[in-house]
């Protein structure tokens, strides 16, 4: 069923993914991304963990363990986890279709003298995954961190990350399961009750389980495999986001129960 629902323009030689309502919802919110008391508070409150599963996933250690590897971060927004990943060494280059987005990126990182120093380098421009691809571009690692759901086609916007990853490379998402659980702490309480966010910011219909997911890039041929899946979760008592074990996305592996989620998928050398 996901798979139909999003194929539709898969057949097109270049279609955008880009979501304009999304981009401009984004774009009016672009001054609050460093603002731990903001819309994007708890995203702030996850970056540590989903750096650490980046990390993990990909086997580096040390102080500088992303170094001499170029990185995508798509859909960056106000550029909170291409920042974290530069200062531990990675060669980062943040893109996000929102103008507003990106000025708000480029503006803190020149508050860091580091970000500009070094060890890492630090990249911000204003364009898609498309435009990027058909640039000839590619990358050791992408990372599409909480984008796919906002985008218009998430299969084609998934074979375009894809495309963009170097032979022997990464691809990393997180997103959301479409579950009633999820639907429960994401709409009905951070934007009904507790207004953590503002109305409208999540689309319910525009989640995607984490079997959707592992099955959209099992079909991309034998070049893919998924290296791994687990849920994240928030933890009121530390006020800090956790992973959960390998293979557990949904409490007791349940399905039923998922909401966020990670996943890990390598490209196969050639």
């Amino acid at each position: 069923m996901w798979r139909s629902r999003i194929c539709q323009h898969v057949g097109r030689r270049r279609f955008s993914t880009i979501d304009a309502s999304e981009v401009r919802k984004f774009s009016e919110k672009s001054a609050e991304w460093w603002d731990p008391d903001g819309e994007f508070g708890m995203l702030q409150l996850m970056n540590p963990a989903r750096v650490h599963y980046v990390r993990n996933q990909l086997n580096k250690t040390g102080p500088k363990p992303f170094e001499n590897l170029n990185m995508l971060d798509i859909g960056c927004g106000g550029g909170l986890l291409s920042e974290s990943l530069a200062r531990l060494g990675g060669r980062v280059l943040g893109a996000d279709a929102s103008p507003d987005n990106i000025k708000m990126a480029q503006y803190h990182k020149r508050q860091d003298p580091q970000l500009w120093r070094g060890p890492g380098q630090l990249e911000y421009k204003h364009t898609t995954a498309e435009d990027l691809l058909a640039a000839k571009e590619s990358f050791d690692v992408v990372l599409a961190m909480e984008i796919i759901e906002h985008v218009n086609n998430p299969l084609q916007f998934l074979q375009t990350c894809a495309d963009l990853v170097r032979p022997g490379g990464s691809l990393f998402l997180s997103t959301m399961s479409r579950t009633f659980a999820s639907y429960f702490f994401t709409v009905a309480l951070a934007e009904d009750i507790l207004g953590l966010v503002h109305q409208g910011t999540h689309d319910w219909t525009k989640y995607i389980n984490s079997q959707e997911l592992t099955s959209a890039i099992e079909s991309m041929g034998q070049d893919w495999s998924v290296q791994d899946v687990r849920g994240i979760f928030w933890d009121p008592a530390c006020r800090k986001w956790r992973i959960a074990e390998k293979g557990i996305v949904g409490p007791g592996g349940l399905e039923s129960l998922e909401v966020n989620y990670l996943l890990a998928a390598k490209k196969k050398e050639q």
